[in-house]
């Protein structure tokens, strides 16, 4: 699959050579010359990499920038500043901004443009433990994010989001269509903590079908409610007609038992937690979230809950 590459710049000429350039290398380039629509692109198409030009009317590159990596959603698209001063005071200014790279125009060689970028994709990706396949945060800034938020001692979330039924999916439909229900469920929790959420919520991908949300104790089960529900709404559309008529599939279970599987869903354990009342430590939470996980699934998928689901009898 050809990366794609997002080039926000109002110099058109620019545009074009760049974007003729790149094409010629195999990649899928999409051009923007508006710095506020490009934010907007960004958003939609989600890009493996933005080149971004410094100097635009209406907004400068370095603030695009700080919009972009500032956005939970867009916070993981590698950004690279075009700058047309090799000054390093301006340097400075765009990577403490959030940039990952520069690259000063003048002194661009536009032959080898491409063998640079995928060089600077390499780089950032062997660097971060972002997800290959949804580009989220991975296990090293999963544990960075819950340790800051412990050391803030304010109240806070954290989710434990599980696929259900999505090993006999894998098996029935093959691993191509299954990074596609892995997608679906990256951006479900992406819109539901945008729609309900607050500014400051982070969600991980762990790897595999395991997800994780931190955030504002007070908006997580909304969070978590408008996840369920999309995923919900979305996971027949992933079957065979004959499937959907049946309401699932015929697979075997982790022992080896043939049995019926209704559609792939979605389990999301949430731990509350107020670092204030004591000492937190992160491998508690995971432990905590695990036993909620297990008790929830045993009342089927699309479902969520905290502590409460432990206070339950059975």
């Amino acid at each position: 699959m050809s990366e794609k590459i997002l080039i926000i710049d109002d110099e058109v000429n620019n545009l074009d050579v760049l974007q003729a350039r790149l094409r010629a290398n195999d990649f899928d380039v999409i051009t923007c010359s508006d710095p506020v629509e490009g934010i907007k692109v960004a958003h939609g198409e989600n890009p493996d990499l933005i080149l971004l030009d410094v100097n635009m009317p209406k907004m400068s590159g370095f603030e695009v920038c700080r919009k972009i990596k500032g956005d939970f959603s867009t916070a993981h698209i590698p950004v690279v500043l075009l700058t047309c001063m090799d000054d390093v005071s301006y340097k400075v200014e765009g990577l403490e901004g959030g940039a990952d790279d520069y690259m000063v125009k003048d002194q661009i060689d536009y032959r080898e443009i491409a063998a640079r970028i995928r060089s600077i994709l390499r780089r950032l990706r062997s660097s971060r433990s972002a997800s290959p396949l949804t580009g989220l945060p991975g296990n090293d800034d999963i544990m960075r994010r819950i340790s800051s938020a412990i050391a803030r001692k304010n109240p806070f979330s954290v989710a434990y989001v599980d696929i259900d039924n999505f090993k006999p999916f894998n098996d029935r439909y093959g691993f191509s269509l299954g990074d596609k229900v892995i997608l679906l469920v990256a951006k479900s929790l992406q819109n539901a903590v945008a729609e309900k959420g607050s500014g400051n919520d982070f969600i991980g991908h762990i790897g595999g079908d395991d997800f994780v949300i931190i955030g504002d104790p007070y908006r997580m089960r909304q969070v978590a409610a408008t996840a369920v529900d999309a995923v919900k709404k979305n996971a027949p559309r992933f079957y065979s007609e004959e499937d959907r008529k049946r309401g699932g599939i015929e697979g075997l279970d982790r022992h080896g038992v043939n049995r019926f599987f209704p559609f792939f869903s979605i389990t999301i354990a949430i731990v509350d937690i107020d670092p204030s009342r004591g000492n937190v430590i992160p491998d508690q939470i995971a432990d905590i979230a695990s036993k909620i996980k297990g008790k929830l699934k045993s009342a089927g998928g699309n479902v969520f809950g905290g502590y409460e689901v432990l206070l339950k009898k059975s």
